[in-house]
């Protein structure tokens, strides 16, 4: 229950000012009241600001950064560093976003759910991974799913140098289009940990950096119960799910969790319908970006990735870019 300013606090303070003029200690004891009840409404306010906005956490409402973005209209996407925060609230669809991929065992066990209900992912690929399992990432292609950019090996990268970073993402880029033959334009920092030197380099490298307003913090030993509850308690239109790839209960939990959003009346789709729905076109800079394909080459476009039908050793075939062209629908 919230209440207003404690009288008697205030009283204590003031009595206890070095200096005896009475009129003094009445004007401290205004401001005190004036200062309590200002953060009382101050309060009042993020709480009732964050009952509308569930995804936001009060983490990022208590910062100036936050608030700067929301008034210059930034609140979902800022063009100045080519930030995704939040879908348009428009439209009833949230996006799963799926990170440390790919796994050889969870990975599989997911893409199978995501076939059961007929549902869209965007996964974020570390390199490393993507080296080792290949196939995974020709698979979450060909069954129409939108890959991103999680870095080579999963280093934060706020805390490295412009061409440091520049290679992390340029290796992994590497590494997907001869996995897959196709060229990522959307990434996440691991961690989201980021700053304008990470959001400069990417925005050069031709990416959208995409955060997250909801996460099932799955990175830890949660039970499925726990990463159900968390996701679908937070869930509201233009929510951008974090899960990962990793963890046999995230897994478990995603039936659980598409189940229940389809039945609050969600959509499922990839980060870039949902930038499109902002009015972002992210392949509008495709061409400016670093990681080369061949001269002139003309890439074919399907649910949010840029394929490279001469990308070789792992190019895709005929029927899996046909495959690719067909968007998933519920």
């Amino acid at each position: 229950m919230l209440r207003g300013p404690n009288l008697s606090v205030i009283e204590a303070l003031t009595s206890s000012l070095p200096y005896n003029n009475r009129a003094m200690k009445q004007l401290m004891k205004r401001i005190l009241l004036i200062v309590a009840v200002a953060i009382g409404g101050v309060a009042i306010f993020l709480v009732g600001y964050h009952s509308l906005h569930r995804s936001i956490p009060y983490s990022q409402l208590i910062t100036t950064s936050y608030w700067n973005r929301h008034f210059k209209g930034h609140d979902f996407y800022d063009p100045r560093g080519a930030m995704l925060y939040h879908g348009n609230p428009k439209y009833r669809e949230v996006a799963l976003t799926i990170d440390d991929g790919p796994h050889k065992l969870y990975g599989p066990q997911i893409l199978d759910v995501l076939t059961q209900y007929n549902v869209p992912a965007t996964f974020f690929l570390v390199g490393v991974r993507v080296k080792q399992e290949p196939e995974i990432v020709r698979d979450i292609v060909a069954q129409g799913h939108e890959v991103g950019n999680h870095t080579y090996d999963h280093q934060r990268l706020d805390g490295l140098k412009p061409h440091q970073i520049a290679n992390e993402l340029r290796d992994n880029g590497t590494a997907v289009y001869r996995a897959a033959g196709i060229k990522m334009n959307i990434m996440r920092p691991p961690g989201v940990q980021f700053n304008d030197k990470v959001l400069n380099v990417a925005k050069t490298l031709g990416y959208v950096t995409v955060n997250w307003n909801n996460a099932a913090r799955d990175y830890q030993k949660q039970t499925p119960d726990y990463i159900v509850r968390r996701v679908v308690d937070s869930t509201e239109a233009g929510s951008i799910i974090l899960l990962h790839q990793d963890n046999p209960d995230t897994a478990a939990a995603l039936p659980r969790i598409i189940a229940a959003l389809q039945k609050r009346g969600y959509r499922f789709v990839t980060v870039s319908t949902m930038l499109a729905h902002l009015g972002v076109e992210p392949y509008a800079d495709l061409e400016k970006t670093a990681i080369a394909a061949r001269p002139g080459e003309i890439p074919v476009l399907a649910n949010g990735n840029a394929y490279y039908p001469n990308a070789a050793p792992g190019k895709p075939s005929a029927a899996t870019l046909a495959k690719a062209k067909t968007p998933l629908t519920q």
